[in-house]
């Protein structure tokens, strides 16, 4: 007897890894074409008419070759996907994010454009849900207990930041373990999970909420504690998460702590300059087309423009962790030039409770040993000792 079901589509890296070069050459070409033509506006407009039939002739031919680009590469990619689709699943389903190499550049790719990944199905789009050997685990007891084979009641939920994957919390320093790592000698399971930070904060604040109502309902033992940790954006999709009904939330009456790392709650300067320098651009004729450029970035950038309208969510302590570059935290241009993507003021936000990390990046937060001590003792309802004292060892 056969069932009627239609058969799943197969998950093909392959072919989605050739659609978004091909999508590349598109999208660059386009303002190298638009100046190009503006160039010869300039030039072409000097020379007057009598040098009108040589532009006709000049535009046609360097319109027919960035034409001939864009079709070309469109055909490679058409040509590697049906390629693709005769060789075996193992081949291409995991062909990119099977090595570490990949799921980065998969990560990096998500950020600028993985709400056009999602509209076009195609498999490069990141799957929200823990991730284990950089693949998806799904919600299932029996899975959950291989990734997690020393699974405990206690779960400190990791969060990345834009374009990352659950692999920045995998960086060391100086040859010591990574947060996860401290973590577990302490009996907390550390979950981290990867989502497309492309699709915008508000989707995927949602979907983690419902994500974790599932992973607390298959986890392998009884879910007695939940802390949550956010790199960057990812204290932003918490901050959602949290803000969901509470009786739409098992999960939520279990979270004791949520810890943001450099997290932008009043905005990123970054993303609001190329949300500023684009409409700068569309008001000159000549630079319009590097404008539509810049207009390529996705939900998940452009929200990281805008100051978190959802309040903490109560019951909960928030606690920050800011950086600056500056040694001293209190210089004067300490505050403006932040982590180097997120002022002070930004990172502090509503949070009362901050600890600073001076002479510090906004990637160092994701592997800094400070930061690691003050999540063990929050995590461990210890005090957090001052940053000063645990970088001294204290």
């Amino acid at each position: 007897m056969h069932s009627n079901r239609p058969r799943a589509r197969r998950r093909n890296e392959v072919a989605g890894a050739a659609t978004v070069l091909a999508s590349a050459v598109d999208i660059l070409s386009r303002p190298v074409q638009g100046t190009h033509r503006a160039v010869n506006d300039v030039v072409f407009g000097v020379l007057g008419r009598p040098a009108a039939p040589i532009r006709t002739l000049n535009d046609g031919i360097a319109d027919a070759v960035y034409a001939a680009v864009r079709g070309g590469s469109a055909a490679v990619a058409k040509a590697v996907a049906v390629g693709s689709e005769l060789l075996p699943d193992e081949t291409v389903s995991h062909a990119v994010t099977s090595s570490a190499a990949g799921s980065v550049v998969v990560g990096a790719v998500n950020g600028l454009l993985g709400d056009r990944l999602v509209a076009e199905a195609n498999d490069l789009a990141v799957e929200l849900g823990p991730h284990h050997q950089r693949r998806v685990v799904a919600n299932e007891t029996a899975e959950l207990t291989t990734a997690f084979p020393f699974a405990t009641g206690h779960l400190a939920v990791l969060v990345h930041g834009l374009g990352e994957t659950e692999q920045a919390w995998y960086y060391r320093h100086d040859g010591r373990g990574s947060y996860g790592e401290t973590l577990a000698a302490h009996g907390i399971s550390a979950v981290c999970l990867r989502y497309n930070t492309g699709t915008g904060i508000v989707d995927n604040g949602a979907a983690l909420a419902d994500l974790l109502d599932r992973v607390v309902t298959a986890w392998p033992v009884p879910v007695e504690r939940i802390d949550l940790v956010g790199h960057s954006m990812g204290g932003l999709v918490l901050r959602r998460a949290c803000g969901v009904e509470a009786s739409r939330a098992t999960w939520l009456p279990l979270v004791h702590t949520a810890c943001y790392l450099g997290t932008p709650h009043e905005g990123a300067p970054l993303a609001s300059g190329v949300y500023h320098l684009s409409r700068a651009l569309r008001r000159v004729k000549q630079t319009a087309v590097w404008s539509d450029l810049l207009d390529v970035r996705s939900r998940g950038v452009d929200d990281l423009r805008l100051a978190t309208d959802v309040p903490l969510a109560p019951g909960i302590r928030h606690v920050a962790v800011q950086a600056t570059l500056a040694e001293d935290p209190h210089a004067w241009w300490a505050d403006a030039v932040g982590d180097g993507l997120v002022t002070l003021r930004s990172a502090r936000g509503p949070v009362s409770e901050v600890y600073t990390l001076p002479g510090t990046g906004h990637l160092a937060l994701l592997s800094d040993p400070r930061v690691s001590r003050v999540l063990v003792d929050l995590m461990t309802d210890a005090s957090p000792r001052r940053i000063g004292q645990v970088a001294a060892g204290a």
